[in-house]
């Protein structure tokens, strides 16, 4: 089939406008007034699904706490007969189940956002800018056993890989990003929500923020619920606010199914110690070598070198890497081809 003009000229076109930035946009200290004002608008579109992310965590925490946490915990003359408690017994416990929904989701909320933040500022990880890892000029500098990295991964014809847009070798399970322009460590892929790529220094903070989203929004749905019905059966409630409530409901019900079955999938691919990309390039397309991952080992082993040695801290965003631990080499195992 062929493609339509209009679609090569359009391609062409993105192509001629990102050479065109690269070209012509310096950092940002020596640019001049107009360059800065594209930079920020670069900058914008780049951050604008994290607004819109961070956004979207606190507007739902707010309305949480106004239509399900307070009525509960505040002390009404007359609530309406829909919460179901009447006598002083029934109130009590209300407010106790209040409290507790408000300090657990709270909870996630802080923990998610110090994991968004620390996935958003962490470098994933890439090449050392060092003679070592310098792509191959020949055959002779590519045989070199002095300076050529052991890796499990290689080429069709048996070499190194090495990235022609960073001129430099890759290590194992590294990939180039397009977006990032530069190539990750253990790239897992590149993530919008949080403007960076999720590689070998940050992919705990990723999955914390699906782990603590999961429990936030399984919270969520499995309560707020009695806010819904309270307020589209209150006739004292307006229009405005029963189709606020109904629709942040809805909206958060697709959310949790797709965040916990996110969740569910990344949690499926540290114990078998895949990255998303191998899954998606190499097992789903039957490649042999990946047909079982050649890093995994026991699933204790594998969580240890996704989240680090420590189990205790596996579910706190706090620093997990040791300094011997680069992101430039795995332990592999022989992989039986037969």
């Amino acid at each position: 089939m062929a493609i339509p003009k209009s679609a090569l000229s359009y391609s062409q076109a993105f192509k001629d406008t990102e050479k065109e930035l690269k070209n012509h946009l310096p950092p940002w200290k020596e640019g001049n007034s107009s360059q800065k004002l594209v930079l920020l608008g670069i900058y914008a579109a780049i951050y604008f699904p994290v607004a819109i992310l961070l956004s979207l965590v606190i507007g739902v925490y707010s309305l949480y706490i106004i239509f399900y946490v307070y009525p509960l915990i505040t002390d009404e003359p007359n609530p309406p007969d829909l919460y179901f408690y009447q006598s002083s017994s029934e109130k009590s416990f209300a407010k106790a189940r209040g409290y507790l929904c408000l300090v657990l989701v709270s909870w996630c909320l802080f923990w998610l956002l110090c994991s968004m933040f620390k996935a958003i500022f962490t470098d994933p990880g890439q090449i050392p800018q060092t003679q070592q890892w310098d792509a191959p000029y020949d055959e002779a500098s590519e045989s070199s056993s002095d300076l050529t990295p052991q890796t499990f991964e290689k080429r069709k014809d048996g070499a190194s890989r090495a990235c022609p847009r960073c001129n430099r070798r890759k290590p194992d399970r590294s990939h180039h990003c397009k977006q990032c322009q530069r190539c990750n460590l253990k790239m897992d892929h590149h993530c919008n929500w949080i403007a960076n790529c999720v590689g070998y220094f940050n992919y705990k903070y990723f999955y914390l923020i699906l782990f603590y989203g999961s429990i936030a929004l399984s919270i969520f749905i499995g309560t707020f619920w009695e806010a819904v019905i309270v307020n589209l059966d209150d006739p004292d409630s307006s229009t405005v606010t029963c189709f606020l409530v109904a629709l942040c409901y809805s909206l958060m019900i697709m959310l949790g199914v797709s965040v916990v079955g996110f969740f569910i999938f990344h949690s499926w691919l540290i114990a078998k110690n895949y990255t998303t990309i191998e899954f998606c390039e190499k097992r789903r397309q039957k490649v042999i070598e990946y047909r079982e991952s050649p890093y995994a080992f026991s699933v204790y082993y594998n969580f240890q070198e996704a989240l680090g040695d420590n189990p205790c801290m596996w579910f706190f965003p706090f620093k997990y890497r040791k300094e011997r631990q680069n992101g430039l080499s795995f332990k592999f195992q022989k992989v039986n081809i037969e």
